[in-house]
């Protein structure tokens, strides 16, 4: 909760993003996944201790862009999009051989909102805290940085069925903070209950996702001053 009970605008929450960047950019760490990790998920640190990189997991990157209106751009896969079709997401995917985390962040970002391979950020990517995709297998390291982006994007329609864009004062709204009944890997897969965001027009955001903006929301809450 926040300290006086009220929820910020957009502005006011992008300036508590520019607060946490003149704290040095302090990570609430996986304390902050715990309230929107799925039941039987694992952390990332305890899948590093017990797996081998290349054979019980794989690494990838998504990228959270914060727009100067306090929005962030997230996808909603191509229901065809194997074990997380239909689900939503933040752009990212598997680093692929020779490249840093970093550079796998920014070449899906630009891949997935069909980006200029030459557009950059408007400031280096700061590294958050890597969350376990055990329904795939992956590890995920997610990267902040502001950004410019077209009101319209030209999306790679073959894995992206469709683009949203959440304010940051909506992560601090609690009303959105929901469970839900969700459908875990793909249309063959099983039901159950999930914590996550529930946004309206936009579909129930779980798993790593909520994971991720769930850290996003502890930065902000904890720039709150």
């Amino acid at each position: 909760m926040l300290k006086d009970g009220k929820v910020p605008n957009d502005r006011k929450a992008l300036e508590r993003v520019s607060s946490w960047e003149k704290a040095g950019c302090p990570l609430p760490g996986p304390e902050s996944h715990a309230h929107f990790m799925p039941f039987g998920r694992t952390s990332a640190e305890e899948a590093r201790s017990v797996g081998r990189l290349g054979v019980d997991f794989k690494e990838a990157a998504v990228f959270i862009g914060i727009e100067s209106d306090g929005h962030v751009v997230l996808i909603e896969r191509a229901p065809n999009g194997g074990v997380h079709g239909g689900q939503m997401a933040l752009p990212g995917g598997a680093r692929e051989a020779g490249e840093s985390l970093p550079m796998c962040a920014l070449r899906e970002w630009r891949e997935e909102l069909g980006l200029n391979p030459s557009y950059s950020p408007n400031s280096a990517p700061v590294s958050l805290t890597e969350v376990h995709v055990a329904p795939s297998g992956f590890i995920v390291r997610p990267y902040l940085a502001r950004v410019e982006l077209s009101e319209v994007l030209q999306f790679d329609r073959s894995e992206v069925a469709a683009i949203h864009r959440i304010g940051l004062a909506d992560l601090l709204d609690e009303t959105h903070s929901q469970n839900q009944k969700v459908r875990a890997g793909g249309e063959n897969g099983f039901v159950f209950s999930a914590p996550g965001f529930s946004f309206p027009g936009i579909p129930f955001i779980w798993g790593a996702t909520a994971m991720i903006l769930g850290e996003l929301k502890a930065i902000l809450v904890s720039a709150e001053g």
